[in-house]
């Protein structure tokens, strides 16, 4: 997360692309979700960011598969009376469209001027769940103002970064979940999307890198070690799929091959990372 100016819109206009691309899933017949404020939220801005990302190109089927597998996690993990915590919760609409239950406390965490831009849309809808704003840079000690908003360390929680990882410094990443892990002291789930180091050399990131390089300024993290991420950061892994397995598919991407062989890249993967806690409610951490 970044704080100067020309950064936050770079923010903005990330989150209207998100919007953008969970307005076009919503309006298929087999639709994996739907979301009735999307279009509205990606804007003019939105669906051109859409449009340009993908031009030359295929569809990206990624990002609607992302969202549906977030989705079932917090579906399979929530618990009535928990807590869900979005880590750059952007312009994602699930306290109103997961029809979560009434106990259910969401706390979304991003850049104050995102959270404006989706309350403006969202303001008459009807939300099932209670559903609390907190502004915070992910890069600082974005625990107080959770815990300001209310987060209760003794109760279960699912924690969903989305999107988030990629945008972090490998030490920001680290301080991430491991801060997560202090404040759950109850059963918790966190998860999140990384990409392999292969990433970074591909051409399409070519200018970003050497952007980076002249500046002195770290690569946006990627990792070929998901699973080490998330033990060494205090979360047990529950399960680490690459894109396009069988529980991370849903019909509409590649099956992932069945070993890397000398033709393919193993460091070009993408990952969708879960990992559980089961905390002892005696505990308590500030």
């Amino acid at each position: 997360m970044i704080t100067d100016a020309a950064a936050r819109t770079q923010v903005m206009g990330t989150a209207r692309w998100i919007a953008a691309s969970r307005a076009r899933e919503s309006a298929r017949p087999d639709r994996l979700f739907e979301d009735p404020w999307a279009a509205e939220l990606a804007g003019f801005e939105g669906f051109e960011m859409l449009a340009a990302s993908e031009a030359g190109g295929q569809e990206n089927c990624f990002l609607p598969v992302r969202t549906r597998f977030f989705d079932d996690v917090l579906a399979a993990a929530g618990k009535p009376g928990g807590q869900v915590v979005l880590l750059g919760a952007g312009l994602d609409t699930r306290a109103w469209r997961l029809r979560l239950p009434a106990q259910t406390t969401v706390y979304e965490l991003d850049h104050p001027e995102v959270l404006a831009a989706k309350l403006a849309v969202l303001r008459e809808a009807d939300s099932s769940c209670e559903r609390r704003a907190v502004p915070a840079d992910l890069r600082t000690d974005w625990a107080q103002q959770l815990l300001a908003a209310g987060y209760d360390q003794t109760t279960s929680t699912v924690w969903i970064a989305e999107g988030v990882l990629f945008y972090l410094t490998d030490s920001e990443v680290h301080a991430l979940l491991a801060r997560a892990a202090t404040l759950s002291t109850q059963d918790a789930v966190f998860a999140a999307d990384t990409f392999g180091t292969g990433l970074l050399r591909l051409p399409a990131m070519r200018a970003l890198v050497q952007r980076r390089g002249r500046s002195g300024a770290p690569l946006p993290y990627c990792t070929d070690q998901p699973r080490h991420l998330l033990t060494s950061t205090g979360w047990p892994p529950e399960s680490v799929l690459d894109l396009g397995a069988s529980q991370a598919n849903f019909g509409r991407l590649q099956p992932v091959p069945s070993h890397w062989d000398g033709g393919t890249d193993p460091t070009t993967r993408t990952y969708l990372l879960v990992g559980s806690r089961h905390g002892d409610p005696r505990q308590t951490t500030a």
